[in-house]
């Protein structure tokens, strides 16, 4: 270039110097051309057996040796399975990644999340322009190991400038050997030299995510940590790292870890016991499947009922930690609802008063639970004396009613009346809100089947009498003769 500068310098015979000047200064724009040109990017690693994790997690490494080059449109493929169309800045100087499945394919931030795989038979990988034009290709063959990797250690396919060896992944950095380039060496014989990894402007600072072929689903419950006993506890599962489309269409089992299941994306349970449970979820559809877990931990509601003085009625808190009473009733002779977000406080009380609960003093006041389970309850003690002297009355007259039944001839009797002093009992009962006494019942039902089965002895016994007294009193043969 110089020669023909001076040439051309020598026919022009231009003497103005700045005219000089300025021929001078194209010919230096001249000479960095060609370096321009040189500038290139190329296929340097390929994983085409995935990673330890997953067979799914291929991936192929790009390096630019030249200045920063924009490969919107460009297109990665091996003709088969795999078409990748780029897209984003490489940076001067850069390796990038583009990654199949999900970030989590290969160690780094991804450049570039794609679709398609690559076959393990071999292919000829080509980057091509957008105008169609081969930037770089790797003929993998027959077989990706001809040229490299190992699909048993998982090593990678890198390229050097001794050709492509057989090496332990380095995604996003250059693979420096210490034996000049040689192959087949240790672990221990080179070293990586990390670079910058830029993303795809257009992905906004994350990677470009097209669709999932693979099992890229993830799940997180949503759900307290800590219930009640008998308490309605909500469990929302929320699936991520698939399509709207997928998420629409996937199927839920829900286990509680009590023998109970649902099979809803959101879910309300109420355990009936204390104690702490597993709480399992899988969501599926075709190839995505997923399963995660919880644990929570149900604590006993543990309360106590008292009134003042003026009647109105103290809810007391008994256990060594809060307690949500939200929903709970407390029942007089009128409802008192709590409303939502109601706690108490360890060791502390809540006063209701009693103009909420109508009369308290001649009435039983009860605290149930959201399922309607009474937690605590107080008797005044007009109704408990009441309820002992029926009692004791009943026993009486059972007792009286069972010495006649005893002295009733030496045979046997029918008792008929065995069940009349029941509805005395359960009639005074009912009126201080306590349980009929169902087993006090049963026993009275059960003395009046005793004298069937006496009677069926008895009679069985009194025909083998007969039969024999029969035997020994009819004629014997002897004494007709």
């Amino acid at each position: 270039m110089p020669v023909k500068l001076n040439a051309c310098c020598e026919i022009v015979k231009v003497k103005d110097l700045r005219l000089i000047k300025k021929l001078y200064l194209l010919g230096a724009v001249m000479l960095l051309l060609p370096a321009q040109a040189s500038a290139a990017i190329y296929i340097s690693e390929v994983a085409w057996m995935g990673n330890n994790v997953s067979a799914n997690h291929e991936w192929i490494e790009l390096y630019n040796d030249g200045s920063a080059t924009d490969v919107s449109g460009w297109v990665l493929t091996d003709g088969m399975n795999l078409t990748v169309d780029l897209e984003g800045m490489v940076p001067a100087d850069s390796y990038v990644v583009a990654e199949r499945t999900s970030d989590a394919s290969a160690l780094g931030a991804a450049f570039f999340i794609y679709t398609g795989a690559l076959v393990n038979t071999g292919a000829t990988l080509r980057l091509l322009r957008a105008d169609g034009s081969l930037v770089d290709q790797v003929v993998g063959g027959d077989g990706w190991g001809n040229i490299g990797g190992d699909n048993i250690t998982k090593e990678t396919a890198q390229y050097t400038t001794g050709g492509w060896v057989t090496a332990a992944a380095t995604p996003s950095e250059s693979l420096v050997w210490s034996d000049d380039n040689s192959v087949g060496g240790d672990k221990e014989d080179y070293e990586t030299i990390t670079t910058t990894v830029a993303k795809s402007p257009s992905s906004g600072g994350e990677p470009l995510i097209l669709t999932e072929p693979d099992i890229t689903l993830e799940l997180a419950i949503q759900a307290l940590a800590i219930g009640y006993v008998n308490q309605p506890i909500s469990f929302v599962v929320e699936p991520t790292g698939v399509g709207k489309t997928l998420i629409n269409s996937l199927l839920y089992k829900w286990n509680f870890g009590d023998g109970f299941n649902s099979t809803s994306k959101e879910s309300t349970h109420i355990f009936r016991y204390p104690g702490t449970y597993v709480v399992t979820v899988y969501a599926g559809f075709k190839r995505q499947e997923q399963v995660t877990r919880q644990e929570i931990t149900i604590l006993p509601v543990k309360a106590s009922l008292s009134t003042n003085s003026s009647g109105d009625v103290q809810v007391n808190n008994d256990s060594p930690y809060e307690i949500n009473i939200s929903g709970y009733r407390l029942r007089g002779e009128e409802s008192f609802v709590f409303p939502d977000y109601s706690i108490l406080l360890p060791n502390q009380t809540i006063t209701i008063p009693k103009n909420k609960l109508g009369e308290t003093k001649n009435r039983m006041v009860a605290l149930y639970d959201t399922e309607s389970t009474i937690v605590s309850s107080i008797v005044p003690d007009k109704l408990k004396e009441e309820q002992n002297t029926v009692v004791n009355e009943t026993v009486s007259i059972s007792n009286s009613h069972n010495q006649y039944v005893g002295s009733a001839s030496s045979g046997f009797s029918f008792n008929n009346n065995s069940r009349q002093d029941v509805p005395i009992k359960n009639e005074v009962l009912l009126k201080t809100g306590q349980p009929p006494l169902a087993s006090q019942e049963a026993g009275v039902v059960g003395s009046d089947k005793e004298n069937p089965s006496k009677i069926a002895y008895l009679s069985l016994l009194g025909i083998i009498i007969l039969g024999v007294l029969g035997i020994y009193a009819s004629p014997k043969r002897n004494d007709i003769t």
